[in-house]
């Protein structure tokens, strides 16, 4: 499984998500025009966890998860529904939240970075 795809696999699995976005959910692009909400997730780390022979253990995989909306409140309901679904998961976690806003597009966004350990 390539990085991110367990990610994108667990939310497109969690009903309250699709409830949600649907089958709304993209890594790094989403095509103009799509209805909202809808959520665009991109690596923005890969980090191999590495014995001292070298050996590749583990790997720390961090995406920045963009939760669009028309509005705050649906922005935020996305990104509320993808943290419970992700931690969830007891090894993987949602280490940081933040707000953006597109004044093109008129959209609200709420972006999570998570941690993800494949």
């Amino acid at each position: 499984m390539s990085h991110g795809a367990a990610f994108r696999a667990l939310i497109a699995a969690d009903s309250p998500v699709v409830a949600l976005v649907g089958t709304r959910i993209a890594q790094d692009r989403i095509d103009q025009g799509k209805s909202r909400p809808f959520v665009v997730y991109g690596i923005s780390a890969i980090e191999p966890q590495r014995m001292l022979d070298g050996t590749v253990i583990k790997t720390r995989v961090t995406l920045d998860v963009q939760c669009w909306g028309d509005t705050r409140l649906s922005a935020d309901a996305v990104a509320d529904a993808i943290t419970t679904a992700v931690r969830a998961v007891v090894t993987q976690s949602v280490s940081g939240r933040s707000t953006a806003y597109d004044g093109d597009l008129d959209l609200e966004a709420t972006v999570l970075v998570v941690e993800w350990w494949e």
